[in-house]
């Protein structure tokens, strides 16, 4: 890596970018069958009129060796808004010149600029590799906070007027 890597936010042309780094990051996490995303669903929900995401890449040479996704949330006790790193990917070639730090380190800055008073990231149990990268940059592990998750057919099962009627007295 001879050169510094630029971070820049992604624009619409980079839907096959972004769909290919969401790609290599599932495979690395093991679930490479499980991408429903597409060029149209990251143009849609990355840059149209009801934005569910965003984007940053990291170039090197002029390629993409990287890139991070965000998402906006909002802290209720602290009253002010919060910034999430949802996907952090560096191709495997690229790792160790500093991609991932830079794309942290303007995600932080985009947080700092919105007034957000946190930068949150999840790290699968077992990805170590990342775990120490993080911490290294001074992130904490939140051991107290158990993720938890309804989606698929427990998501489609849960009818809160279903719920609703059980309650009603007979």
């Amino acid at each position: 890596m001879p050169m510094a890597p630029v971070v820049r936010p992604a624009a619409p042309d980079d839907a096959a970018e972004i769909v290919a780094l969401i790609r290599r990051l599932a495979a690395f996490e093991g679930g490479a069958d499980a991408v429903a995303l597409t060029e149209e669903t990251v143009r849609r929900d990355g840059f149209g009129p009801r934005r569910r995401f965003e984007v940053l890449l990291a170039e090197d040479g002029g390629n993409v060796r990287g890139g991070v996704v965000l998402l906006q949330s909002y802290s209720s006790w602290a009253g002010a808004p919060t910034l999430i790193v949802h996907d952090l990917y560096v191709d495997e070639a690229a790792r160790g010149h500093g991609i991932g730090r830079a794309l942290l380190a303007a995600a932080a800055g985009l947080a700092r600029a919105r007034g957000c008073c946190r930068l949150d990231v999840n790290v699968l149990s077992w990805n170590r590799a990342a775990r120490r990268f993080y911490e290294g940059l001074g992130f904490v592990s939140l051991v107290e906070w158990q993720p938890y998750r309804l989606d698929g057919e427990g998501l489609r099962r849960f009818d809160p007027l279903q719920e609703r009627d059980a309650l009603r007295p007979t």
